[in-house]
């Protein structure tokens, strides 16, 4: 309801800068480093990056509030087929007596007691005796009965006048939390809407208005998560607006983030991947990545390559750009009993690029740049390079780097590389973090700073570079007695 340097080796992609007397460190390596496993590029695309607290969507209701279809769940009347114009299909306002031979035409009244719940202990939900009348109407369980239709009508007449859920959000919108959350018990009480039941527990989990209760919040939020599919039609995706959730696929991958982290309670990975299943199976696609994460590191299941790859392939084909990703990862070289399929690879990056993300563009622009699977084009390799550095993915950072530190298809620009390199390496790329200590140790693009160097060579060996353990020790042969006393402050333990 609420809603430049010059061409970088064909393929390398990653250069690393000779420095005398670093020169026997230089890499010329004919590929980049790849690795098939689908590893996050940015904090979006990984299933340990959790935030339980939620996105507010608009305060209020921004279209017409239907009645749930469940309101005559005996005979599945009105929207069974998930229809949003059901009650104009059969419910229309009258002031006249209700008539029996027209169907349409309803009493607002109610004549079974609170239409405002789903049993008042004397509606059709205790009706026993129904069958066929001498006029033929309905009255048995077969189908739907005049008393079904009564009722609904009557909760149709108590939802077109009900104002505590406006009244709920004005509160909320206002900061009064208290009164907030009383109207949202009221609303959710009366009509029993699914927003009032997400605020209620989202006012628990954050302590807005009440004591922090995660137990609470747990408690309402599955009241929202826990509707029966077929009471509801899927959730509506859009891969130009991935992350919206409609309230029901908020309140299950809220449920999922919980357990997944712990917050609250005893961290429980199965139950957090049984609420993203959930998730994924009312149409929120980006849940199907995530499961397809958990189940390709093991995060607390045993590792299922093939679930993984069915889970990423399903969210790839509604045009989900994260899994599309993952999936060109995995065919790029083959994984497990999956062949490798590079050309396949190749196309699912191009559809993961179309949405700009960033590790799919880097792979385009290898590919431009390798000619691999395409040919070669230095020009169209640097835009997609830059499109995917300005996107965050560090290694197109790095490579934006090495144009501007060797000059050629973009300026030779020392000052601006070594930015680059710096913005790499902050975000863990080795080979950044390598050409940055060496730019510090020749005075190149700024300041000769040894310190700096020999931290930054750290950080490089740290991730994995081959070279920064020799490198280390030629810098430390530089240093004065003062540099390295320095450098062994900040490497100090922490008291």
């Amino acid at each position: 309801m609420r809603q430049g340097i010059a061409k970088i080796h064909a393929g390398m992609c990653a250069l690393v800068l000779v420095a005398a007397p670093l020169s026997t460190w230089a890499q010329t390596t004919e590929k980049p480093t790849q690795t098939p496993a689908p590893a996050a590029t940015n904090a979006g695309d990984t299933v340990t990056d959790v935030t339980v607290f939620l996105k507010r969507k608009s305060s209020i209701p921004e279209q017409n509030m239907r009645i749930d279809t469940r309101s005559a769940s005996s005979c599945g009347f009105i929207g069974s087929d998930g229809s949003s114009d059901y009650i104009a299909d059969y419910i229309r306002e009258t002031t006249g007596t209700y008539d029996i031979n027209d169907p349409n035409n309803f009493s607002e009244n109610s004549p079974l007691g609170d239409a405002s719940r789903e049993s008042s202990g004397t509606g059709f939900f205790d009706r026993q005796d129904r069958g066929t009348d001498e006029s033929g109407s309905e009255t048995g369980s077969g189908g739907c009965t005049d008393t079904d239709r009564r009722f609904a009508a009557g909760r149709a007449h108590i939802l077109r006048n009900d104002k505590t859920i406006y009244q709920a959000f004005d509160f909320f919108d206002q900061k009064k939390y208290p009164e907030a959350l009383a109207m949202f018990k009221t609303a959710y009480n009366k009509i029993g809407y699914e927003d009032a039941a997400f605020y209620i527990a989202r006012m628990y989990l954050e302590g807005l208005g009440t004591p922090k209760s995660v137990k609470d919040a747990i408690f309402w939020f599955r009241k929202v998560a826990e509707q029966p599919v077929n009471m509801r039609r899927p959730h509506p995706f859009d891969p130009k607006n991935p992350d919206y959730m409609e309230t029901r696929a908020e309140a299950t991958m809220t449920l999922a983030k919980i357990y997944l982290t712990g917050f609250g309670v005893p961290r429980d990975p199965k139950e957090a991947l049984k609420w993203f299943e959930k998730a994924a199976s009312i149409g929120f696609i980006p849940a199907s990545k995530i499961v397809g994460d958990i189940y390709y590191y093991g995060n607390g299941v045993p590792k299922d390559l093939n679930k993984a790859y069915k889970n990423y392939s399903e969210a790839a084909k509604y045009g989900y750009a994260p899994a599309q990703y993952a999936v060109g990862q995995i065919l790029e070289y083959g994984e497990g009993s999956i062949k490798a399929d590079p050309n396949t690879a190749l196309g699912w990056f191009r559809e993961a690029a179309k949405a700009k993300h960033p590790g799919a563009m880097y792979k385009i622009a290898v590919a431009y740049d390798s000619g691999e699977g395409v040919a070669a084009d230095p020009q169209k390799a640097l835009i997609f390079y830059k499109e995917a550095a300005i996107g965050g993915n560090a290694d197109a950072q790095n490579a934006i780097g090495t144009y501007f530190y060797q000059g050629g298809l973009l300026p030779k620009d020392d000052v601006a590389a070594r930015q680059w390199f710096e913005v790499a390496a902050r975000n863990g790329q080795a080979d950044a973090a390598f050409n940055l200590a060496v730019m510090y140790t020749k005075g190149e693009g700024g300041p000769k700073d040894l310190v700096k160097a020999y931290v930054w060579f750290m950080a490089a060996r740290v991730h994995g570079h081959e070279n920064a353990t020799t490198a280390l020790k030629s810098i430390q042969s530089q240093m004065t007695d003062a540099e390295k006393a320095e450098v062994a402050k900040l490497f100090a333990p922490k008291s």
